[in-house]
């Protein structure tokens, strides 16, 4: 303490007594959610947030039941998960993971045998989908070696594929079966009208990533429709 100031100069390690809190506060707002009309949650275990870095080993330096074993760094995350689907149903709780994506600086040293354990153990608990980010956030899918289809085949639900996927990759993957499912992020934003773009094979207006990230209505809900541009 400094002049009535707590120092957080230093990272402090969640206590064992603090993680229980953190379990409910993520139920809690699944509860709040739900009560204010959504239809679902995902649970964010993705891009570097807390529950992954709980998960990988170049975040997690822990001794203790939630560090060192992959069940161990895993135990975060399903805890989470599974007080959700328990509060307002497995057929409305999703789950986002980025297994070799370096959001935030946070990677692991071995992902396949981590994200294979964490999607059976997701897949028992019977959650809707997995939300998965094939290679980096927002950058390339190449950024290091994994077997995403390993993880369509031991999860018994929706497979949700997310990062640089265009209608042709989607429908490809569609067809052979590598998933369920297809997030189109960025391409959203520049083109509100992406579904009828997509059926039209009309083609998309390019997005400005300087507008990106809380600068303002500017480059969020000002791109034109084609029906606008016609």
């Amino acid at each position: 303490m400094n002049n009535g100031f707590a120092d957080v100069s230093e990272p402090r390690a969640l206590t064992l007594e603090e993680i229980p809190v953190i379990v409910n506060d993520f139920r809690q707002a699944a509860a709040n959610a739900m009560a204010a009309g959504f239809d679902g949650v995902e649970v964010h275990g993705a891009n570097g947030y807390l529950l992954e870095q709980f998960a990988k080993d170049g975040s997690n330096v822990r001794t203790d039941a939630y560090g060192g074993s992959i069940e161990h760094r895993a135990r975060l995350l399903l805890e989470v998960t599974a007080a959700v689907a328990k509060e307002i149903g497995a057929d409305r709780t999703g789950v986002r993971l980025s297994p070799v994506s370096p959001a935030n600086g946070i990677s692991d040293s071995d992902p396949q045998p981590l994200y294979d354990y964490i999607v059976e153990q997701l897949s028992a608990l019977n959650v809707v989908y997995i939300h998965v980010i094939e290679g980096a956030t927002g950058g390339p899918r190449d950024v290091a070696p994994f077997d995403f289809a390993s993880l369509r085949r031991r999860f018994r639900n929706t497979y949700l594929a997310n990062n640089g996927y265009d209608l042709a990759r989607a429908q490809t993957a569609l067809k052979d079966g590598s998933a369920d499912l297809f997030a189109f992020g960025r391409p959203f934003i520049a083109n509100p009208d992406l579904v009828e773009r997509f059926k039209a094979g009309a083609p998309l207006a390019a997005l400005d990533p300087n507008t990106l990230y809380g600068k303002g209505a500017k480059g969020y809900s000002d791109y034109p429709t084609m029906a606008e541009t016609a």
